[in-house]
C-alpha cells in the first residue's frame, strides 16, 4: 500500500511539474550536506548555496582520488556558471539586470559585487528561496543593489523596455513556458538589451525515435523536477524561438562536455560524503571511492540527465534586442 501511495504521489508531481513544489519541498542547495529547504539556516548571508550544475573547464574535476574536496570544487564550478553568464552578457556598471529563477541568490551576490551592475532585480516563484535570498542580501549589505521578489518569468510584473540584462541561469526549463519567458523577456528588455540563458536542451529531437515506455518514463522524470514537455526542445528549435520572438544575433553555445560529465560525479561523490556524514559509518571512503570511479568510466547515454531526462546538449543562450 506504501509503494501504491508514493507512486500515486509521484504521478501528480510529475504532471503538475510545479517549480514551486520541487524548489520548496523536493530539493534544496546543490553544496556540501545538499540540505533540504528547510534545513537551510543563514548565518553570515556567504555560505553557499548554489542550484546549478556548474561549468567545470577551468575547474579541477570530482574523481576518486580528490572526492573529498566536492564541496570546494562543485562551489567553483557553479561559481563559473554564474561568471560565464555575466561575461556573455558583457555585464557592467551601467547595467540594470532582470534575474529569473535565482534559486538562493548565490549568482545575484557574485554579480554585484564583482560586476558592480547599476541594480539587479530578481524574480522567483517560490516564496522560501525569495526569502532566504532576501535575508542573504541583507547581511551582505547589498539592499541598495538587489532586490528580490516573489514573481513569474512568464508575467514580468515591470514594463517595457526598463532592463538591460535579463538571465535565466538554469531555470528556464521550468518555466510554464520558456516560450512566454522568451516574449516576455524580449518585451521588458531595452533596444540593444541582452538575453542570456543557461539551459538543458537535445542535440537533435530525441523524442521522436524513442518508443512509448521511454517517452513515457522520460516525461514521469521530468515532470518531477518541474521540466514540462512544452519546454523540452532542440538547440535548433531553441535558436528558431529565439528569432521567432524577435531577438537577433541569436546564439548558442554547447558547454555539454564541461557540464553532464563532470557533475555526475560531483554528484556521486556529494551523495556520498553526506550520507557517511550524516550517519557515520554508512558509507566508507571506498565505496565512495568506487562509486565515484564507476560514474566516471560509464557511457555518456547513463549520464542522469540523459538516462532520466532526456537531455544531452546544455547551452549558453545569448540574443540581442533589436
Amino acid at each position: 500500500m506504501l509503494k501504491v501511495m508514493t507512486l500515486a504521489k509521484n504521478l501528480k508531481k510529475a504532471i503538475l511539474a510545479d517549480p514551486e513544489r520541487f524548489y520548496s519541498t523536493d530539493t534544496g542547495a546543490w553544496v556540501s550536506g545538499l540540505p533540504k529547504a528547510g534545513e537551510i539556516q543563514v548565518k553570515t548571508g556567504r555560505e553557499p548555496l548554489w542550484i546549478n550544475l556548474g561549468y567545470w573547464r577551468d575547474v579541477e574535476r570530482v574523481d576518486e582520488n580528490n572526492f573529498e574536496r566536492v564541496g570546494e570544487l562543485f562551489k567553483s564550478a557553479q561559481a563559473q556558471m554564474a561568471h560565464l553568464l555575466a561575461k556573455t552578457a558583457r555585464l557592467g556598471q551601467a547595467d540594470v539586470v532582470l534575474d529569473c529563477g535565482f534559486g538562493y541568490a548565490d549568482q545575484d551576490i557574485l554579480w554585484a559585487e564583482e560586476y558592480r551592475p547599476k541594480r539587479i532585480h530578481g524574480l522567483n516563484v517560490t516564496p522560501t528561496q525569495v526569502r532566504i535570498g532576501r535575508e542573504r542580501i541583507r547581511l551582505t549589505g547589498l539592499e541598495r543593489v538587489v532586490q528580490l521578489d516573489v514573481g513569474s518569468a512568464t508575467e514580468i510584473p515591470f514594463g517595457a523596455g526598463e532592463f538591460d540584462v535579463v538571465f535565466a541561469l538554469e531555470s528556464a526549463m521550468h518555466f510554464k513556458t520558456r516560450r512566454a519567458f522568451l516574449r516576455e523577456a524580449f518585451r521588458v528588455l531595452r533596444p540593444g538589451g541582452r538575453l542570456v540563458m543557461a539551459d538543458m536542451s537535445q542535440k537533435t529531437d530525441r523524442e521522436a525515435g524513442s518508443g512509448l515506455r521511454r517517452r513515457l518514463r522520460h516525461r514521469y522524470f521530468r515532470g518531477l523536477i518541474a521540466f514540462p514537455e512544452a519546454n523540452v526542445w532542440t538547440t535548433q528549435r531553441f535558436a528558431t524561438e529565439l528569432t521567432s520572438v524577435g531577438f537577433q544575433n541569436a546564439r548558442l553555445e554547447s558547454i555539454a562536455a564541461d557540464v553532464y560529465g563532470p557533475v555526475n560525479a560531483a554528484f556521486t561523490a556529494l551523495r556520498g560524503v553526506t550520507a557517511a556524514s550524516r550517519q557515520p559509518g554508512s558509507v566508507t571512503p571506498e565505496r565512495i571511492r568506487a562509486d565515484v570511479r564507476k560514474v566516471r568510466e560509464q557511457d555518456p547515454e547513463q549520464y542522469q540527465h540523459l538516462a532520466l531526462f532526456n537531455c544531452d546538449d546544455y547551452v549558453v543562450a545569448y540574443a540581442e534586442k533589436p
